[in-house]
């Protein structure tokens, strides 16, 4: 395949970016990181990959990471946080992850500056400015680079360009860490991260579904988002009964389906009825 001229050229100055440099990607092993890990690697003087492993993500996000890294024989590193030790995070205020980027990426500052490294990579696109990302107002102040943003380059354009590449990870969907499961306003807490965890492993591998959100609301009430295309065979009358049994053995209380299916961000639907 081949990259239109438009995109192309973005691409080419993404590329001249990393001319020359050491380079430090923020690596979730999710497609936009993966590709500026491949990118950088490919370009760049230097590379560095750098993971977070912490309760906020599921371990097979950790694993599909380090067998990318492996593949391409990019330095990795992987750097254990516990989120929950910022008590304000725990609080869960509509900037949290305002609060959770400036924290992992301090931690990442400081192995920039160890390592003699000249530039920190953040995979945020265009897209992401379309929602609210109070993320992004840290990568501001802390002075990491976005690339995509810079070169306007959405998800779409990432997808396609992993596909010239022949980037594995090219139709991989998009994944938010475990919090944003949870209501602005109410608490964060290690059972609470655990159950959608184990909630969410559960449906995915016994349904063999690639996408799905489970958010946990007040009263361990369990809300289900599956993609519209999957209602017709998830959601049958035996399935059911298998989904509240585990749910419930799990912790939930009430277990609900989101009759308007999965959709990225939906937490911030609220924030926007408050604007209202």
């Amino acid at each position: 395949m081949s990259l239109s001229r438009n995109l192309k050229n973005k691409l080419n100055r993404l590329i001249s970016s990393l001319d020359g440099k050491k380079v430090i990607v923020a690596f979730s092993g999710g497609v936009d990181s993966s590709l500026l890990a491949f990118l950088s690697n490919k370009y760049a003087k230097e590379t560095l990959l750098i993971t977070e492993k912490s309760i906020l993500y599921p371990d097979d996000e950790i694993e599909e990471a380090t067998q990318f890294a492996t593949k391409y024989s990019i330095q990795h590193i992987i750097i254990t946080r516990d989120p929950l030790k910022n008590k304000e995070f725990q609080c869960n205020p509509s900037n949290r992850c305002y609060l959770c980027k400036t924290d992992l990426y301090k931690e990442i500052l400081e192995i920039k500056k160890d390592w003699k490294f000249d530039i920190i990579l953040d995979g945020s696109n265009m897209d992401d400015l379309s929602d609210y990302r109070p993320g992004m107002q840290a990568l501001e102040e802390l002075g990491i680079s976005t690339p995509y943003i810079d070169n306007k380059i959405n998800k779409e354009e990432i997808r396609e360009i992993s596909k010239f590449y022949n980037l594995d990870v090219q139709t991989k969907p998009s994944m938010a860490c475990f919090s944003s499961r949870i209501p602005y306003g109410q608490v964060i807490n290690e059972e609470k991260l655990i159950m959608i965890r184990e909630a969410e492993k559960f449906l995915k591998k016994t349904f063999n579904l690639k996408q799905l959100r489970v958010r946990l609301h007040e009263n361990k009430l369990g809300r289900i988002e599956f993609l519209a295309d999957d209602f017709p065979t998830v959601l049958t009358r035996e399935n059911m009964v298998i989904i509240k049994n585990k749910l419930k053995e799990l912790g939930f209380i009430y277990v609900t389906i989101d009759i308007e299916g999965f959709r990225s961000g939906s937490m911030n639907e609220v924030l926007n009825l408050e604007e209202i």
